[in-house]
């Protein structure tokens, strides 16, 4: 697990680069910007908007319908603005992903003129714990509006739970010209773990519930009982959540819990049944 500090400190990353290099939009623009986010919150009662308090410290805003997604208040919010109490409700599986993905942010912001940070969005997938402990899918969302020649950075939050089954954290890059589009994704442990095709056939019958022994029967397969357990053994770290598809909304993680070490004795070894 990453620390919270270490995830914060490379978000700041990219806070330190937007402060050296770019104009952005300052604390003369403050009720114009607090005119038009409070608008758009009520037309949009289900997107939460923040500004960026690193990249905007004179001008801090949370809408007040933050309680319909995070469970706190706005000015609960605004004054616990720090990245590391912000990253302490985030799980804990997802901060070593979170921080690559933010890796990547950087990456491609520096690789862009600022002028058109704000024809570009990333969008985050982790997952964000509540006052009373569930975790939500929270769809996290980067952009940039042009001020009179400085840039706002704001992001859009959005609790997508019921709409969504969490796989994982990633980020994605859209860029609006007459319309969104999607040009990239980054998913980190896919990039740190890519699954063979091998792999991924005998993950799909684990999920059926089959046996190593009755995945080394399979015709198909042409692996004995021992070799279906090596291939099982080199994915244990990331069994877990490829088995179980884990709900982020799920209020029940210590059965969860249970299910998934099951999961991983039963199949994870070379001695498989």
């Amino acid at each position: 697990m990453i620390r919270e500090e270490i995830l914060a400190r490379e978000e700041n990353k990219v806070v330190s680069y937007i402060e050296n290099c770019v104009t952005r939009a300052g604390a003369e623009n403050k009720e114009e910007v607090l005119e038009l986010f409070d608008s758009i919150y009520k037309l949009f009662p289900r997107w939460v908007i923040a500004i960026c308090p690193m990249a905007h410290p004179d001008i801090y805003y949370v809408s007040e319908n933050a309680p319909h997604v995070f469970g706190y208040s706005s000015d609960y919010l605004i004054k616990h603005a720090r990245m590391e109490k912000f990253f302490a409700h985030v799980h804990e599986s997802d901060h070593a992903d979170l921080y690559d993905c933010f890796s990547y942010m950087r990456a491609y912001l520096q690789s862009i003129p600022p002028a058109e940070h704000q024809e570009f969005r990333t969008v985050l997938h982790y997952r964000f714990r509540k006052p009373n402990g569930q975790y939500i899918y929270l769809h996290d969302e980067k952009a940039t509006l042009n001020l009179r020649g400085g840039n706002l950075y704001y992001v859009l939050f959005r609790d997508v739970t019921e709409e969504k089954t969490f796989h994982g954290v990633k980020a994605e890059l859209f860029r609006q010209k007459q319309s969104l589009v999607k040009i990239d994704e980054y998913k980190p442990r896919a990039t740190r773990n890519p699954l063979s095709k091998r792999e991924k056939e005998l993950l799909s019958f684990i999920k059926q519930g089959l046996s190593t022994k009755e995945i080394a029967s399979l015709p198909a397969i042409g692996l004995s009982t021992k070799g279906v357990g090596s291939v099982l053994e080199r994915l244990k770290h990331g069994i877990r959540e490829q088995i179980l598809g884990v709900r982020s909304d799920s209020g029940d993680g210590e059965r969860i819990e249970q299910k998934a070490n099951s999961l991983e004795n039963s199949y994870c070894s070379y001695g498989g049944s």
